[in-house]
């Protein structure tokens, strides 16, 4: 029989407002479950949590065409529109097929040089910091992603929008996931949901919540269109192939809206989380500074050395893995299935936890432990059970990119600094949209000498 936990009012209630809740009800199913739970918040309502590998197979691979976006992402289009990450059918296909081949590992080299000289940028600005100066890494891999993401996909430097934006986005981000809650937990009708994205735009400033809402697409909105606005055009990146392509100029700002946030937002976090796990961790670190010593020997590596730093890579992989930025994935079924024991009607939410499925035991022995060569050549993860960037058709687009990008940084970065947690520092996840840093992670800058 599939194991069913019940939520009590008063608990969906605390969840919309309690973003570490979320981790800890995780942890409180797997201790109790194999993979697949249901869980009741009404009577009739509920929804299906699966993390055990061949559930999420059957749900992003062999089974797919039973399980579509959820509603959830119609909310999140109210701020992203409707991109890649949000849309559906033929339009998801058609935007995928043209976008995809600029991302193939064949033509990530072009976008190398790029990030490395945004990476250079930024650390000139570190080298002004007086030695031992206390910084946010979560605060400035948000910074620098954004630049590096504006420079190799847009033509245009993002540095400077970065303080306007940071507030904003993370504003953005706990509404966003307060209002898909509020779908999973209580079943809002489908109707309301499609009707977000009007009511929110035209609903008044004094309502509670509006006026921060209207903040974040204002700002957002102003920072897109400068920067579709200030590019030439008739170039080869990711904004030139948009405006050559047959689409208007509401579908260009959408896709650079979701490259923008969702192409930075990630990264940054999964990149702050690996500065807090290195700093935890003097052997890894120690490997680290030794591998990017012996292969680049003090020069600026190159997309072909992104290839050769295997711990590197592998250590920002098992950040990933204990700190997913996209913490979880919902589907809904569109017609009758089954996962396991559990019966999932047509209709049904079903909630794929990829912060559960990384530290599931079966899979991860020890799975709390902080261990990089659990990805080095010839360790590969057990099949759908590492989920950093999804699966099956829809996995995120720029994968390698993201991988090449944190490389690239930390390389750069390790080359002249070492970064200590900050005495009596605490460090907390915030689950919103991403798994983020609630209150930043603060440490100390050391230069190399």
């Amino acid at each position: 029989m599939p194991e069913v936990v019940r939520i009590s009012l008063r608990n969906r209630l605390r969840a919309l407002y309690t973003f570490q809740d979320v981790l800890d009800r995780f942890d409180m199913i797997a201790d109790r479950s194999a993979g697949a739970v249901q869980v009741r918040t009404s009577r009739r309502g509920g929804y299906v949590v699966v993390w055990a590998p061949e559930h999420v197979e059957r749900v992003f691979v062999t089974h797919q065409h039973l399980y579509a976006k959820s509603a959830q992402y119609r909310l999140l289009a109210v701020v992203t529109g409707d991109g890649l990450l949000t849309s559906e059918g033929e339009r998801w296909a058609a935007q995928r097929r043209l976008i995809q081949p600029m991302f193939a590992k064949r033509h990530l080299g072009r976008f190398a040089e790029h990030m490395t000289e945004a990476i250079a940028d930024f650390a000139k600005e570190w080298e002004q910091l007086p030695d031992g100066a206390r910084v946010d890494a979560a605060t400035a891999m948000n910074r620098l992603t954004l630049d590096v993401v504006g420079r190799a996909l847009f033509g245009s430097g993002l540095s400077e929008q970065a303080a306007r934006l940071g507030p904003v986005l993370t504003s953005g981000l706990r509404v966003g996931v307060r209002a898909t809650r509020l779908q999973l937990l209580f079943r809002t009708p489908p109707w309301l949901v499609d009707a977000a994205h009007a009511v929110v735009r035209r609903a008044p400033k004094w309502i509670p919540g509006i006026r921060g809402l209207h903040e974040v697409l204002t700002t957002t909105d102003e920072v897109v269109e400068s920067v579709v606005a200030a590019h030439p055009g008739g170039t080869d990146d990711l904004l030139g192939l948009l405006l050559a392509a047959p689409m208007d100029r509401r579908q260009v700002r959408d896709e650079v809206m979701t490259f923008l946030l969702a192409g930075h937002e990630t990264t940054a976090n999964g990149l702050a989380w690996f500065w807090h796990l290195l700093a935890l961790h003097p052997e890894a670190r120690a490997r680290v500074e030794a591998e990017v010593a012996e292969v680049l020997d003090g020069r600026v590596p190159t997309a072909e050395d992104a290839d050769r730093l295997v711990y590197t890579a592998a250590a920002f992989q098992e950040a990933l893995r204990l700190y997913p930025p996209a913490w979880s994935i919902v589907r809904t079924a569109v017609a009758d299935d089954r996962l396991g024991d559990l019966v999932v009607p047509a209709g049904t939410n079903v909630v794929i936890p990829v912060y559960l499925a990384h530290r599931d035991p079966v899979a991860w022995p020890d799975p709390d432990r902080f261990d990089p060569e659990r990805f080095l050549p010839g360790a590969a993860p057990r099949r759908f059970s590492y989920l950093p960037f999804g699966a099956g058709r829809r996995i995120c687009v720029g994968a390698g990119f993201a991988v090449m990008e944190a490389t690239l940084i930390i390389a750069m970065l390790v080359q002249r600094f070492r970064l200590e947690m900050e005495a009596g520092a605490e460090v907390r996840a915030e689950a919103t949209v991403t798994l983020r840093p609630r209150d930043g992670i603060l440490m100390r800058l050391y230069k190399v000498v």
